[in-house]
């Protein structure tokens, strides 16, 4: 058993059994490489969960969080609030969503309201927890010291 004492003597041993010249990746193998493919959004992330989901989860979402929401604000706690108003309008953003993929094309007149309803639902989606991790973020930062 030989022993390896240099680079040299490894990359000798190695041409003289794969044959006088070492060929690469490329030019053993044809490389072909595909078009990479759009990195997902959150949007599209979120739209595609909507769409493969069942309604009736959508609907327990926005039925189960609303009424939640609201008895949050009578108590006063307004980010519990805030967050559980966020998630009923996904809830609605998603029944919204799922009903213009599947029968827009049957009712046009009832496909533009759904189109505002599912734009009034995405503005309260994402609303509240822009807003609350703001205030969380001015609260980490404290009161500015008077100069």
């Amino acid at each position: 058993m030989s022993r390896w004492t240099s680079a040299f003597s490894r990359r000798t041993v190695a041409m003289r059994l794969v044959g006088r010249r070492m060929g690469s990746v490329s030019e053993k193998y044809e490389i072909g490489y595909d078009q990479p493919a759009a990195e997902p959004t959150l949007g599209t992330l979120l739209t595609r969960l909507v769409r493969t989901t069942v309604p009736r989860r959508l609907y327990q979402v926005l039925h189960l969080a609303l009424p939640v929401a609201i008895d949050l604000a009578t108590r006063g706690w307004w980010r519990g609030a805030g967050w559980s108003l966020a998630i009923a309008s996904f809830g609605g953003w998603g029944l919204a969503d799922h009903w213009l993929a599947e029968s827009a094309a049957d009712n046009p007149e009832r496909a533009r309201w759904v189109r505002v309803v599912r734009v009034i639902a995405g503005g309260l989606t994402i609303a509240p927890p822009v807003v609350l991790a703001l205030e969380a973020f001015l609260r980490l930062l404290g009161s500015a010291p008077i100069s």
